[in-house]
């Protein structure tokens, strides 16, 4: 039994095609049949009945495939990380993602990139803009998930993944809950909630005052969630961005455009690595990370 008729059995099953099973090895359809036909030779039963040009998989097939992929992708994880440590390589992938942002799309790339490399330890850190920029500058994260604020740097990777609206969030006890829009000067009288570190507080309040143009006192919280029950309390608005213009209202908290004299404002979301210490597992990571943005 070899190897290559391993990836080649386990090819045929994961398309479902002999054709497309010799595409993604880069041989000929006759190659893949053959071998496949010799690994059944040797086993002494069939892993397929084929009908023609057709095929099914047998109950052993599948149990075969099943566990060989789990090997293949072993085998794949263990020459990866015996070349890493040959070549000076990470062996290990550190993900910072911004810790206000609620979508879905870091948790989801982190476990398809953590099914894909059982055996690759995926640590992954939430913190505001300036903590993230910091941790990847000191080497303590290897990619990172966040707004944009600074122009962007030539010495970093710099992938675009969307361009977030902008709401802000209020408690629908506040009188500004029923408003179709507001702008920054509308809100200044009421407090503006923030995410960060307690080492981070400062630094947010200069961006949103001196940047965004905010003149609202500033409360803050230290998470998204200690942040909504602050709302939810009508102890003033949080900013928020979502990748649709569908505001959401729930039972205790309503979400309004913030506009500005082009209509809504928005924000633009990258992955970041520096170019300097690029690998395959970022480069990976990065094109899970995009694919939960596409559509």
């Amino acid at each position: 039994m070899e190897l290559r008729q391993i990836e080649y059995f386990c090819a045929v099953v994961e398309t479902g095609s002999f054709t497309r099973a010799a595409e993604r090895c880069l041989v000929s359809q006759s190659a893949i049949s053959q071998q496949v036909k010799a690994l059944e030779g040797e086993f002494g039963f069939k892993l397929l009945n084929r009908h023609g040009r057709s095929f099914d998989v047998t109950p052993a097939g599948e149990l075969f495939a099943r566990k060989a992929g789990t090997l293949l992708s072993q085998l794949e994880d263990a020459r990866y990380e015996a070349e890493g440590l040959a070549n000076g390589w990470a062996t290990t992938l550190a993900v910072g993602y911004l810790n206000r942002y609620e979508g879905w799309e870091v948790q989801a790339a982190v476990t398809a990139f953590a099914s894909r490399h059982p055996h690759i330890p995926v640590h992954a850190t939430a913190g505001s803009h300036d903590t993230l920029y910091q941790l990847i500058q000191r080497h303590d994260v290897d990619v990172l998930f966040s707004d944009r604020r600074r122009a962007l740097s030539d010495s970093f990777v710099n992938m675009h993944l969307f361009d977030g609206w902008q709401y802000v969030e209020v408690s629908e006890a506040s009188g500004v809950a029923w408003a179709e829009q507001l702008t920054v000067a509308e809100l200044g009288n009421l407090p503006c909630i923030l995410i960060a570190a307690e080492d981070q507080e400062e630094i947010e309040r200069e961006y949103y005052r001196d940047v965004l143009g905010f003149r609202s006192d500033f409360l803050f919280a230290r998470s998204r969630e200690e942040g909504r029950m602050m709302v939810a309390g009508n102890r003033g608005f949080m900013p928020v961005e979502t990748r649709t213009q569908e505001g959401r209202t729930g039972a205790a908290i309503r979400r309004v455009p913030l506009v500005g004299q082009q209509g809504q404002l928005k924000s633009e979301y990258y992955c970041y690595w520096p170019k300097d210490r690029t690998n395959k597992l970022i480069e990976e990571f990065a094109d899970i990370l995009s694919g939960m943005f596409e559509g």
